[in-house]
């Protein structure tokens, strides 16, 4: 087994997609409780488990998402506080949400 020598381009790519796949398996399995117990007999129920799981998580982020806008525009408009205002005008699309609105 080869290893990829640290501080390379590759290896800081793969570190990235490794650290990117561990937020989402540990989402998955603790917080939305979908990978907690499968019942896998065959490849094809596998993948249609890892499909419905990606496509639940994407929900998730964006939903979550769009509460945590709601919230700061609420209490924007009940106190009319300029430090809300500068987060609402500071606030950063995440790059999930930004991939999906960019590819429609």
């Amino acid at each position: 087994m080869n290893e990829i020598p640290r501080g390379t381009r590759l290896y800081n790519e793969i570190k990235r997609c490794r650290s990117a796949s561990e937020r989402s398996n540990s989402t998955v399995k603790e917080t939305l409780n979908i990978l907690e117990k499968p019942i896998v007999y065959n490849k094809v129920r596998a993948d249609i488990l890892v499909q419905i799981a990606t496509i639940v998580l994407l929900l998730y982020r964006a939903f979550a998402f769009i509460v945590k806008i709601s919230m700061l525009f609420m209490k924007y408009r009940e106190t009319q506080d300029p430090d809300i205002a500068k987060k609402l005008q500071a606030f950063e699309v995440p790059k999930a949400i930004r991939n999906i609105i960019q590819r429609e």
